[in-house]
């Protein structure tokens, strides 16, 4: 656990202001590593991409392209790479080279505080910002920005789309057994809706890719949600999340408009997608961040009084590094259950036929009641693992420097031996085998094999590196502006729903009949 954090904790409970706790807390991980602008990003050479020419210097285009993913820590060297262990091709579950093998899971390992809701939003969340580019992994088709593009798009084109352009401002919805719902994608003839068929996941068949991956995946059609995203299906983990802010939207709809009977569509729209964004925001710090920390009491808080003065308050830039180690395929249990229901992967995976049959409670209900995954080596399941395979072939495309090295750029100090890294001994003993010396030891397997401190869900660097990049990607996000943030721009009542909510619970008791039914909880 990072020094300044281990002090800090014992100030808490001998009369220390809560703002100051959290002030200090968020910006001791903020600045853990240098403030942006990086001199370095994934930008290689504007005329081919051959990544053997990664940009080890600073360069304009380094400094200023976005579309180039950003990265911590310059290029290893050829060498350092060169003597990795041997990741053979993956070909199958029971196919795997060695450094994959360290992440197979035989039996579950469950985490000892997290529930299934978690991985659900978890993933939920860090899809509208982690997103490589599919044909040039230098590259990203991210906006950098937290904005619930996962319900509006990344683009306004793609928002224009999924609104009813009603005159009440509203995303297009549908009822189901008394429920609101996202829209179909499809008819019921299995053709697009025409006004979906601009979609850019439409237009470049990326809805059709991704359900392709499964034998019945015309059937699957009647139930696919027209969502903001290509992957906007991809679990009804997934959907549940998003079907919460779309009436959360929808509803703040309604407010605004018996508060603001003149206003138009579009200023309907924009004021509520607005509050809807920063409510997200509070969301992400005060009850998702405040899990991931080892400190039972929430420490965190959105406290904007303080966030346009710090150094590290500076335009976004996702980096190669934030997207590998968010892979937290270890969170999904062998089987998801709902409503005394288990269900496969496969049955899990772009079926919201469970989420419109069991209801959005249900859904919200389960996840908080069974227990997540451990993240650790030794625990994706096995449809995973082609994934974690990519991961560590990416991080040696790209030359990630060890895992050491991001331990020092990060404030952590440099581990002298494998029992340092881990207490499983025969764990430790693979490593040794594999690498030779714990210098060697690359960043993203590194991450997973860290043993986690007392009360922490993950290992030290992991931890400082989730809060580092999330105070400074989530808290440097505009609405968060003191001259934005008042009632002028979000109105009063947007004022107090914001100030009124800090949970996914706030959520779901706006947004659920009969709330009180259902268990909301990150924590199990």
């Amino acid at each position: 656990m990072p020094g300044f954090f281990t002090e800090l904790l014992a100030k808490i409970g001998h009369g220390v202001a809560p703002e100051f706790v959290s002030k200090t807390a968020i910006n001791g991980f903020a600045k853990a590593t240098t403030s942006r602008p990086r001199p370095y990003s994934l930008w290689s050479d504007a005329k081919s991409k051959d990544v053997g020419k990664l940009c080890d210097y600073v360069s304009w285009p380094s400094l200023t392209d976005r579309t180039f993913s950003g990265r911590h820590l310059r290029a290893a060297s050829d060498n350092y790479v060169r003597n990795l262990p041997v990741d053979s091709a993956y070909l199958s579950p029971s196919d795997y080279g060695d450094v994959t093998g360290l992440f197979k899971r035989d039996n579950q390992i469950d985490c000892p505080r997290s529930s299934l809701l978690f991985p659900f939003f978890a993933q939920w969340f860090t899809d509208s910002f982690l997103r490589v580019d599919p044909t040039d992994k230098r590259k990203n088709t991210s906006n950098h920005e937290i904005d619930l593009c996962q319900i509006y798009g990344l683009k306004e084109e793609t928002t224009l789309m999924l609104r009813t352009m009603a005159g009440d401002g509203k995303l297009k919805s549908q009822f189901v057994n008394g429920e609101e719902f996202p829209d179909n994608l499809y008819n019921d003839n299995g053709s697009v809706k025409p006004e979906y068929e601009k979609l850019p996941y439409v237009e470049d068949r990326r809805a059709e890719y991704i359900r392709g991956r499964f034998g019945d995946a015309e059937a699957r059609k009647k139930n696919y949600f027209a969502s903001g995203l290509e992957r906007g299906n991809s679990t009804f983990g997934y959907t549940a999340i998003s079907t919460l802010f779309l009436r959360e939207h929808n509803r703040l709809c309604d407010e605004l408009k018996t508060r603001n009977s003149t206003w138009d569509d579009e200023r309907l729209f924009q004021t509520a997608r607005n509050i809807n964004i920063v409510l997200l925001l509070n969301i992400v710090i005060e009850d998702y961040i405040n899990h991931i920390s080892p400190v039972e009491a929430p420490i965190f808080m959105v406290d904007n009084s303080f966030l346009e003065e710090e150094e590290w308050y500076r335009t976004n830039w996702i980096s190669l590094e934030f997207d590998l180690l968010y892979r937290w395929h270890g969170l999904i249990p062998d089987k998801v259950t709902i409503g005394g229901q288990h269900y496969n992967e496969r049955e899990f995976m772009l079926n919201n036929s469970v989420l419109l049959e069991s209801g959005l409670g249900a859904i919200i209900d389960g996840g908080s009641s069974q227990r997540a995954g451990k993240v650790s080596l030794h625990n994706t399941p096995d449809f995973l693992l082609a994934a974690e395979h990519s991961a560590i072939q990416l991080g040696r495309e790209f030359r990630l420097q060890s895992f050491n090295d991001y331990r020092v750029q990060f404030g952590e100090d440099e581990l002298d031996d494998f029992d340092d890294l881990t207490s499983d001994k025969e764990l430790a003993n693979k490593l040794k085998e594999l690498y030779g010396d714990v210098d060697n030891v690359e960043f993203f397997v590194g991450l997973f094999a860290e043993d986690p401190s007392d009360g922490a869900l993950f290992g030290d660097l992991m931890t400082t590196m989730v809060a580092s990049d999330a105070f400074t990607q989530a808290l440097t996000n505009p609405l968060l502006s003191k001259h934005i943030l008042n009632a002028q721009n979000f109105t009063k009542y947007g004022m107090k729903a914001i100030k009124n909510t800090h949970s996914l619970r706030d959520l779901v008791d706006r947004n659920v009949e009969n709330p009180s039914s259902f268990k909301v909880s990150f924590e199990l």
